[in-house]
């Protein structure tokens, strides 16, 4: 963990998807200073209306256990915004981010809590 889940009515294709997964991995690792080797990225295709128009939008959640913070939340929204707009063309107005900070009880991995 952190997790970093994308819903957006783009599709960019298998090859695109895995290079923006890893732009978007190598965000949340460096702003939270949490590994790589323990981001998860979730790309789905789905239908998404914002202000009463239905094409070019984008929802991201990221959850951490830690490492998220107003100021850390900001610098992700920043960059992952630019990202989307650079590689699917989701202008920012377009973009809801929401941050979840998750307590470790109620996250689990390997069959167990992380705390």
């Amino acid at each position: 963990m952190p997790l970093i889940r994308l819903e957006t009515d783009i599709n960019p294709g298998n090859e695109s998807k895995i290079e923006l997964a890893e732009k978007l991995a190598s965000i949340v690792s460096e702003e939270t200073g949490k590994p790589t080797e323990y981001v998860m990225v979730s790309i789905n295709q789905s239908n998404i209306l914002i202000s009463g128009e239905s094409d070019n939008a984008a929802l991201v959640q990221i959850m951490s256990i830690g490492g998220l913070n107003p100021s850390v939340n900001g610098s992700i929204a920043a960059a992952v915004s630019e990202v989307l707009e650079e590689t699917l063309g989701i202008s920012s107005d377009r973009i809801y981010i929401i941050f979840s900070d998750v307590p470790g009880e109620n996250w689990a991995w390997q069959g167990r809590t992380f705390r």
